[in-house]
């Protein structure tokens, strides 16, 4: 039984493989013939095209539609810095290696800045910020919550 797509003439060999060398996906061969990915997939089956393995595509930062940049929460930028720089292990202020939690800490407020965190246990992390809060008098969650 034909629909719109499998009644479509199978394009040349030579096309598809001149198309697919160029490192177009079988999706976007699919949209330059006007057809879906499982089209073409069945196309290569008939044709004998072998089909690359997939692999994702760079999603990070900037290459991500949901990226925020500068405007993203609080937890996305906690979240980057865990990614980049790893889960903390170790207090960097006492030195402990016994606590049962550590956390990346805000050194300034910047927030953005992957590089503006340092390694502490709880109890170190609140300390921390409750003498930056008075020497500031400012609160050290100044950025944009997730409501």
């Amino acid at each position: 039984m034909a629909n719109k797509y499998t009644a479509l003439k199978v394009p040349p060999k030579d096309d598809l493989e001149l198309l697919y060398s160029k490192n177009m996906t079988q999706s976007e061969i699919g949209l330059h013939y006007n057809t879906t990915q499982k089209v073409v997939y069945s196309w290569f089956k008939k044709l004998g095209i072998k089909s690359r393995i997939p692999f994702k595509r760079n999603q990070l930062k900037e290459n991500n539609s949901s990226w925020k940049g500068d405007n993203a929460t609080y937890a996305a930028f906690h979240y980057r810095v865990e990614v980049s720089r790893g889960k903390p292990h170790c207090c960097f202020v006492c030195g402990t290696m016994d606590s049962t939690r550590y956390e990346w800490a805000n050194l300034t407020g910047r927030y953005e800045d992957v590089n503006d965190y340092s390694r502490m246990c709880v109890k170190c992390h609140r300390m921390y910020d409750k003498k930056r809060r008075l020497l500031t008098n400012k609160v050290t969650i100044n950025v944009k919550r997730k409501k």
